[in-house]
């Protein structure tokens, strides 16, 4: 009798042991499903908090201040911000001349990263940068002076010293002008006002590639990149859980044109 008693108690508490993982499973699951309901929910309210943002963005693009970036609290711990690009302001790698990307990303050093790209963009046009980080030998730096965005041209007044340097005609000195000329908030408006600037010496090189440079570059901003991310504060991986929308627009007069939508 002792032994059946014995043998009763270990099937109980064995009975007790299943019982209780199966609860902490269940209540586990419940914890998962609840939190994942909590991140549903954040991310739909952060989409409606960047919409908000593209509405703000759109009234400050009517008082000429578009540029003028900030964060926006929309109240019940829910945020929202933009941030607005110039994909001229880079080369795009479906579009850039092959030598003046080597120049750009290798100073002209062979073998180089721009010897992949061009391969891949001969496959299939590169539709995200994302592609063209599986290319050997580009690394952070390099992306940071692509993009697969706008018409192709290069924004002299927006573009970086290593692309200026790429292109044909500009030398050191020509874009040590650019440089300054930005900083003093007074960019070029021409490549002759530019070879004005030059001495003799810059002004016969630029002059000796000038058609080839203006078919390149550009002066103002043909396209634009307005980012929006909405967010609920304490909410997601580590702390917040964002939603993004991405418009590329080609500005014009009193509104800005869509081209393309993009949302995550």
């Amino acid at each position: 009798m002792r032994r059946d008693t014995g043998f009763a108690l270990i099937a109980v508490l064995w009975v007790v042991v299943a019982l209780g993982g199966i609860v902490g499973l269940a209540a586990g699951a419940a914890r998962l499903g609840q939190r994942e309901s909590i991140n549903r929910i954040a991310l739909t309210r952060g989409r409606w908090a960047a919409e908000a943002c593209l509405a703000i963005a759109q009234a400050r693009w009517d008082e000429h201040a578009l540029a003028d970036t900030a964060t926006v609290d929309l109240g019940g711990r829910t945020w929202c911000a933009w941030r607005l690009t110039d994909p001229t302001a880079r080369l795009n790698v479906n579009t850039a001349d092959s030598g003046v990307l080597a120049t750009a990303l290798c100073g002209g050093r062979s073998p180089c990263a721009a010897d992949g790209l061009v391969r891949l963009r001969d496959t299939a046009p590169l539709t995200d940068l994302v592609q063209a980080a599986a290319v050997p030998g580009l690394d952070s730096a390099s992306l940071a002076l692509l993009t697969v965005d706008g018409p192709g041209t290069v924004n002299v007044n927006a573009a970086p010293a290593p692309i200026l340097l790429a292109l044909p005609g500009l030398g050191p000195e020509a874009v040590a002008r650019i440089e300054m000329r930005r900083l003093a908030g007074r960019p070029y408006a021409s490549l002759d006002a530019l070879a004005a600037d030059l001495s003799p010496p810059a002004r016969a090189a630029l002059l000796a590639r000038y058609g080839d440079l203006a078919r390149q570059v550009t002066f103002t901003a043909p396209a634009l990149v307005l980012t929006a991310l909405g967010w609920v504060d304490g909410v997601g991986a580590p702390d917040r859980l964002h939603a993004t929308i991405e418009l590329l627009a080609i500005p014009l007069q009193g509104r800005l044109t869509l081209v393309r939508r993009r949302m995550w």
